[in-house]
């Protein structure tokens, strides 16, 4: 069980209790301090990251496909081919470093201002990398080879996962469904805005 469940967890009963402490009390003070509390809606925005995982596989060969004697006999005697297929785990959410949420209350409704949803990591296992290769009778695969495949591996995976909106959608829906879930037991209803806080702060 991961450390960002059991936060996610606790902090729903904490929602909970605080709003039937309230409610006991006939004070709505420690309800509001609840609804208001920028951190703690940080926090869980943080900790609700979405984990994906995947293969990337990339393909280095020095051969000339066209086809002829002296090609093949080229290739016969100075292939150098290999392919690498190396599985990833990434994460997307928000970075909240350099900006903080913003709520704003309407009755009982509550707007949560967060930065966009992006790729925060990318991880490539690297003891799970499958390796094939063909070398021709004067070629050998090198290390310099290998790390060059890695390189390139990393590089197309952060492409591909930087533009992919799927993820990033799926990443702002588990916020979104967080938050919700965190509001609920305080009966309000939440519209969460991902993009530019400071922008939004003005208006």
């Amino acid at each position: 069980m991961s450390k960002s469940f059991v936060f996610v967890v606790l902090v729903l009963l904490f929602g909970t209790a605080a709003y039937f402490l309230g409610k006991k009390n006939g004070s709505d003070h420690l309800t509001t301090t609840v609804v208001q509390n920028v951190n703690l809606v940080q926090q869980i925005a943080e900790l609700s990251s979405l984990s994906v995982a995947g293969t990337t596989t990339v393909k280095l060969t020095n051969t000339n496909e066209n086809a002829g004697f002296w090609n093949k006999f080229k290739n016969y005697l100075a292939e150098n081919t290999l392919l690498v297929t190396l599985p990833y785990e990434a994460k997307y959410g928000v970075a909240l470093k350099d900006q903080k949420a913003k709520i704003d209350t309407k009755g009982k409704t509550i707007q949560v201002y967060l930065p966009r949803c992006k790729l925060l990591s990318l991880q490539l296992r690297l003891d799970k990398l499958e390796t094939m290769n063909q070398t021709g009778l004067f070629a050998t695969t090198t290390i310099a080879d290998l790390s060059n495949a890695q390189k390139q591996l990393y590089q197309q995976a952060f492409n591909t996962l930087t533009t992919n909106q799927a993820y990033i959608k799926q990443s702002e829906e588990q916020i979104i469904s967080i938050l919700k879930k965190y509001y609920e037991p305080l009966d309000y209803t939440v519209e969460c805005i991902f993009g530019d806080i400071k922008t939004a702060s003005k208006n």
